[in-house]
């Protein structure tokens, strides 16, 4: 029984290992040596070596950034006289056209022309009246 079991065991480690071995079309170096032709050839889309593909259709910003003809100090004026001007969105250089007449809460409380101590009286006026809501009160009521 034991001898059979092994024998078993043995013909299908056998069989399993070498479907495995002969799976293997090419080695390694074999396919490591056509990446290398095909890259050196230009046809490994994305590696910047040979002519651009049309498949791509267009490159890649770090080609771009790599082919700039414009100079870093160039970059940095046009970029500060935009921000001034406000067509960078969200640099806080300028009040954004899109955004209209509406503020942020952010933007609000640094233009506020009201002092510390003046919010605190009134928010502590309007708590005492029972203007400011608490609790469940604050939660919108559930539709049925």
């Amino acid at each position: 029984m034991k001898k059979t079991l092994s024998t078993l065991s043995v013909a299908a480690l056998v069989l399993f290992g070498t479907q495995a071995v002969m799976a293997q079309d090419k080695t390694r170096a074999e396919v490591k040596k056509e990446t290398a032709e095909a890259n050196k050839a230009g046809a490994i889309p994305g590696t910047g070596t040979g002519a651009p593909s049309d498949a791509a259709g267009t490159t890649s910003p770090k080609e771009k950034a790599a082919t700039s003809t414009t100079t870093r100090e160039d970059r940095k004026k046009t970029t500060a006289e935009a921000n001034k001007a406000g067509v960078i969105p969200g640099t806080g250089g300028a009040v954004p056209q899109a955004a209209g007449t509406t503020t942020s809460p952010k933007e609000a409380a640094a233009t506020s022309t009201t002092t510390r101590d003046a919010r605190k009286a009134a928010t502590a006026e309007a708590n005492k009246a029972g203007d400011i809501k608490s609790g469940e009160a604050m939660l919108p009521a559930k539709q049925k």
